[in-house]
């Protein structure tokens, strides 16, 4: 098995607990949006998420943390649970969904508390909580955690995360705007891994969420010039809202040529491949300079593969070639700088949760940039 199929199977084990247990007579029933039936590969029939009844969570451990979810933001990656099996690996139906949540402390154990946070606190947080003490944890290699416990569930009217995962939200931000800093993290982290620094040029391939947080990132981390390919008007409108000093219409204009051109023939400093499309990916290679760096930030369609000319690129280029995806080690960065971004012009529609499924429809589309469901009616 390889290592990053054990991985996921750690993922796997450590989710047992998420089972789809109906409210019982007596307790306080709360909603939840699931994951009921999985895409069925053979037949092609799509998969189905379920708002549905559960027993309300509650403290029960000293690190404990009861969140009153305010917003919950939909990632691109909750579209895999209906349209293919990307995600079969990691979970199986039925299991709760959602993971970009902003909202209030109701009740938090004791440990919890001595950590600094209080009843009534507005905060967000990371979905995953690593071991702390498997090799890759202490080599502050965080991501590639040996038994990760992910507590997702967000889109729900009630959570229970631990205290590790917990972040207040800076002030000035908003509970709603608060629904996209975890989504910025993993900005934060393709910027970090891309060692992008003042005065060099960007390439971002993709404009959804992701890709258009990091034309606004990139320019406000001092890039020289931001472009990106976009293909649908709409989001070409938000990039360059966003910053970007070229937007590049796929379906118009070769992209590859458009970028060297912009360039002078050079090519960008750093690429960020966000589209998630194999074709993006190899052109991600062509738009790097030489010496550049190409950083891959997106699900791509299950089998897919990157052919890299060893000499041509690797040797004789010395592009740098990085994935990035789990942004475990860029929280406090991400929490310090959003304050300073504008990410409004990306929330496209607020749904309440009850009308989770035209929320789902609208994700599916891929038409919009972020989709948020209002968790609880007096959400500010």
């Amino acid at each position: 098995m390889s290592s990053t199929a054990s991985l996921w199977r750690n993922i796997t084990c450590s989710t047992a607990w998420l089972s789809c247990r109906r409210s019982r007579a007596g307790n306080t029933a709360v909603k939840a949006v699931y994951w009921t039936r999985a895409y069925d590969r053979a037949t092609g029939h799509p998969g189905r998420v379920e708002l549905v009844e559960v027993d309300k969570p509650a403290v029960r451990g000293p690190d404990d943390v009861l969140i009153r979810v305010a917003y919950a933001a939909l990632c691109g990656s909750d579209a895999h649970y209906i349209r293919d099996d990307l995600l079969s690996v990691v979970f199986a139906p039925p299991a709760p969904v959602g993971h970009e949540i902003s909202g209030v402390i109701e009740d938090l154990g004791p440990a919890a508390q001595a950590k600094g946070l209080r009843r009534g606190d507005r905060v967000t947080g990371n979905f995953i909580l690593e071991c702390g003490h498997c090799d890759t944890c202490r080599r502050g290699m965080r991501q590639f955690c040996r038994s990760p416990r992910p507590h997702g569930a967000g889109q729900a009217e009630y959570i229970v995360w631990k205290a590790d995962q917990v972040y207040p939200i800076p002030q000035g931000v908003s509970l709603l705007e608060a629904a996209l800093i975890e989504p910025f993290t993993i900005a934060v982290e393709a910027v970090r891994r891309g060692g992008l620094t003042p005065g060099r040029s960007v390439m971002v391939l993709g404009a959804g969420s992701i890709g258009q947080t990091l034309i606004q990132l990139s320019g406000r981390t001092g890039a020289g010039t931001v472009a990106a390919s976009v293909r649908t008007p709409s989001k070409q409108d938000t990039a360059r809202l966003m910053g970007a000093n070229l937007v590049v219409d796929p379906r118009q204009q070769d992209v590859v040529q458009a970028g060297l051109a912009h360039t002078g023939g050079e090519g960008f400093d750093v690429v960020f491949e966000t589209s998630g499309s194999p074709e993006c990916a190899r052109q991600a290679l062509q738009l790097a300079r030489r010496g550049g760096t190409v950083v891959y930030v997106s699900y791509y369609p299950p089998g897919s593969t990157l052919d890299v000319p060893l000499f041509e690129e690797l040797i004789f280029r010395e592009l740098t070639i990085k994935g990035a995806q789990l942004a475990q080690n860029s929280w406090v960065q991400a929490l310090s700088l959003f304050p300073k971004m504008d990410l409004r012009p990306l929330i496209s529609r607020v749904y309440p949760l009850e009308r989770y499924q035209e929320a789902y429809d609208d994700l599916l589309s891929g038409r919009h940039l972020k989709i948020v469901l209002q968790c609880c009616e007096d959400a500010q």
